[in-house]
């Protein structure tokens, strides 16, 4: 079972919202391609926290990854995203704004 929680919160309302997806109940497609973007990333091997000083007016997003006995997050903000991060952000907030 894999989960993900993702978070974003900042922007210019300073609003902070949520998403929690278990990706057994996800079309296969979209856990699909959710999986294929980790895995592009090496999400597990990525650092901790990646943001930098903040900008004003920016997004800070939060990204947890639970795997079986697994778990690792991640924290980057826009400023601070690497280019290969940017996808798996894009389907993460897709996904948000389909749920909201």
């Amino acid at each position: 079972m894999t989960r993900i929680l993702f978070e974003r919160s900042g922007g210019f309302m300073g609003r902070k919202v949520s998403l929690e997806i278990d990706m057994d109940d996800l079309p296969e497609d979209e856990a699909g391609t959710l999986r294929e973007l980790l895995d592009e990333v090496d999400f597990f091997d990525l650092p901790d926290d990646l943001r930098r000083a903040p900008a004003p007016d920016e997004f800070t997003y939060s990204i947890t990854v639970a795997v079986e006995e697994r778990q690792h997050s991640v924290r980057v903000s826009d400023t601070s995203m690497p280019d290969d991060l940017r996808p798996l952000l894009k389907e993460l907030n897709k996904l948000m704004r389909q749920r909201l």
